[in-house]
């Protein structure tokens, strides 16, 4: 204790405070002036050791120093009638708390408002097609593109992506505009006139601040030297950007085909992939057959092919991934026998196994991004492997990266507004849905749906957005209670829920288990199964199901969900947990408790603040026999949005059933119900959204229009 009030008193702790405050905030505004002065990236990392090397001499100094009204003198000179250490004392705490507040302030600027745009930054807008035919359009994407994939390669550049830049296309915008919402400090524009067998191809890169040119040039060539063309251009304007920028990173080379109109085939089968649409995989897949047809040697066509099999999967046009890897596999091995470091293979890889190997698909998008750092599609694979892996933090990590270089992404924005609901950030992510009003109404309605729904648990707001965006309302009556409608508005599985909801167990057993029968490998079916048997009340005949979906997810993962957005992977995991005690197996029940305990806390230190977060803390804590935890767990959970009742009829709680603060939760939660549910009738019978689209069930609005009227 005497050497803890001697450091006390000579004000070394303080010092050692005030220098890590004072550091840190070095570094920040270091990093600010190397953006804003497009200074070497190197100062920062050289200021690093400087400041951990003062920081052992600062403490000697205050150790061995003393301040004076005389000046600095040796401590053991001071008489300690006269030391004034007290009054130093009380003016390091002025400084630490301002050099504190300076923090606050830079923390909350770099967080929440959008600094200047990296000196080391550019948009490739789309080039115009300037050729008589308008069926040349994808031509000039694709010579844009290219120039756009070169420049992505570099490192030390950040490119925004293709989906964000060209989004801009045949609109009516400044480029002071356009680089004000990519927030990039550079853009490159141009043209393409195809006519016959020649082509000229106009580029110029611009400096948004100043709105000066910084470097232009023409190009007339006969089609059959393109891909020359093409290298000379993006030669000529990484030239441009290395003077500008300070650029080290040596030209990367394009990939080229040995025929011009293989390379029109891969063209069009890429702009087609990019949309998403199962019809369109069909029909790049065609281009890709013919462009290889052609030359076969060519490494990005047989990439682009395996991505665009596997994309027919996801997208249910292919039975099982095993058909899929069939004819993707042989083309991921051809890409790379040509080209071994081709981005594309390795993310064609990511994407394979992305559903089935997360570790594996994150091994290869990372090497894709290794080669091709601003490839959107990889980061954001690596995105969805991450989070699977229940590595949180990195997956929120690499989806500022997406949106960084794909800032009007629609993937990245849904993905940050699902983020922002974890954290119980509801308001911003509201924000991103009007963007998406704005720019597609029904994207629009389906996310403000998603988030009032099902992350805050306002069930009339959510059914509001639904309607209007011409959903059915199924899950807002659902939890509103409200079954006959919500019978009316449901499709396949819709009777099954309805059923489980109103107690039918016993003709919702034998559905489930015929289903299993006709579909015994399927996850989704083996789920459905395993859920319906235990909220049964069959948790024995539960349990061998609940064990097979196992065989889907890595040892030390929770059990993934899959189907209505009612319960998340970790409370499934807890159920087989229960369901392993019951049968006996306590050893098995303590680990899956534990891979749950493991990935309710990475969510947790993720900053998660959800209802689903407190489910299942409210899950294992019943587990474990604590009902002080329970309650709590339970009321967070309501007060974060929880709307269905059945949770807590859950066979983990029957232990608790007959406790009296147990029944004061399930009655806080009921009364919660009937409200929303009363909203919910207002809302259909009284202030319909889509009268003209839709109307409820004259029964369903019958007492409530008679309760009105009295």
């Amino acid at each position: 204790m005497g050497l803890i009030l001697e450091l006390r008193r000579r004000n070394v702790l303080r010092m050692a405070v005030l220098y890590v405050v004072a550091a840190w905030l070095i570094m920040q505004v270091a990093g600010v002036l190397i953006d804003l002065g497009n200074l070497p990236d190197s100062i920062g990392p050289s200021i690093f050791p400087l400041l951990v090397i003062g920081f052992p001499i600062a403490l000697i100094f205050s150790w061995f120093y003393e301040i004076t009204p005389e000046g600095i003198s040796l401590e053991k000179d001071v008489n300690r009638a006269d030391s004034i250490t007290r009054v130093t004392s009380r003016r390091l705490d002025f400084i630490v708390i301002a050099l504190l507040s300076a923090a606050v302030i830079l923390f909350a600027y770099d967080k929440w408002w959008i600094g200047p745009p990296p000196g080391k930054s550019i948009a490739v807008l789309a080039f115009e097609n300037m050729s008589a035919d308008p069926d040349q359009e994808y031509f000039s994407d694709g010579i844009s593109e290219d120039v756009l994939n070169l420049l992505a390669q570099i490192p030390e550049l950040t490119v925004i992506s293709r989906s964000s830049a060209f989004s801009f296309k045949g609109k009516d915008i400044s480029l002071a505009e356009v680089a004000d919402q990519l927030n990039v400090a550079h853009v490159l524009e141009g043209s393409v006139r195809r006519v016959g067998n020649r082509v000229r191809i106009t580029a110029q890169l611009i400096e948004a601040s100043s709105d000066s040119h910084l470097w232009s040039e023409s190009y007339d060539r006969e089609l059959e030297n393109i891909f020359a063309v093409q290298d000379e251009i993006a030669t000529a304007i990484s030239d441009a950007l290395k003077i500008k920028l300070a650029l080290a990173t040596e030209q990367p080379s394009l990939n080229q085909a040995a025929n011009t109109n293989a390379y029109d085939a891969y063209l069009q089968a890429r702009e087609l992939i990019r949309t998403r649409d199962i019809d369109n995989f069909r029909e790049a897949i065609d281009h890709l057959q013919r462009s290889l047809r052609l030359d076969n040697d060519f490494a990005p066509a047989h990439a682009q092919m395996a991505i665009a099999t596997t994309q027919l999967f996801a997208y249910g046009e292919l039975a099982t991934l095993e058909e899929a890897s069939r004819i993707a596999i042989p083309h991921l091995d051809s890409a790379q026998a040509l080209e071994p470091d081709l981005a594309e293979a390795h993310a064609g890889r990511a994407l394979l196994v992305l559903s089935v190997d997360q570790e594996s698909a994150a091994e290869h998008a990372r090497k894709a991004l290794a080669v091709n750092p601003n490839y959107a599609d990889a980061i954001n694979w690596l995105r969805i492997a991450l989070n699977a892996l229940g590595l949180y933090e990195e997956s929120n990590a690499n989806l500022e990266k997406l949106l960084e270089i794909d800032p009007l992404s629609i993937v990245g924005r849904s993905g940050y507004a699902d983020m922002l609901s974890r954290t119980g950030r509801f308001d911003e992510a509201h924000e991103i849905a009007d963007q998406f009003l704005a720019e597609d109404r029904q994207l629009g309605y389906e996310l403000h749906a998603e988030i009032s729904l099902d992350w805050q648990g306002e069930i009339a707001e959510g059914l509001s957005w639904e309607l209007q965006g011409n959903g059915s309302g199924f899950g807002a009556f659902m939890r509103a209670g409200l079954n006959n409608e919500a019978r009316r508005a449901g499709m396949g599985g819709a009777s099954l829920l309805i059923d489980m909801a109103e107690g039918r167990f016993d003709g919702a057993v034998e559905e489930v288990k015929r289903a299993l029968q006709r579909t015994p490998d399927d996850r989704r079916t083996i789920w459905i199964t395993a859920e319906t048997l235990y909220d049964a009340g069959h948790i024995d005949q539960a349990h061998p199901i609940y064990e097979r979906l196992r065989d889907f997810v890595a040892e030390d993962r929770p059990i993934p969900t899959s189907i209505w957005r009612h319960r998340s992977s970790n409370e499934t995991t807890m159920r087989l947990a229960h369901a392993r005690r019951i049968v006996g197996d306590e050893t098995g029940a303590v680990a899956a408790a534990e891979i749950a305990k493991q990935d309710h806390a990475a969510h947790a230190a993720s900053g998660a603040n959800n209802q689903f977060l407190f489910r299942t803390e409210a899950m294992i804590a019943a587990f474990e026999k604590d009902l002080d935890r329970v309650v709590t767990a339970g009321r967070s959970a309501i007060r974060s949005g929880l709307r269905y009742r059945q949770f807590l009829d859950d066979a983990i709680f029957e232990v608790f059933w007959k406790e009296p603060r147990f029944a004061a939760l399930r009655q806080e939660l009921d009364a919660v119900l009937v409200a929303e549910r009363e909203k919910v009738l207002q809302l259909i019978c009284f202030n319909n959204p889509v009268p003209d689209n839709w109307q409820p069930m004259a029964e369903t609005c019958e007492g409530v229009i008679e309760q009105r009227e009295r």
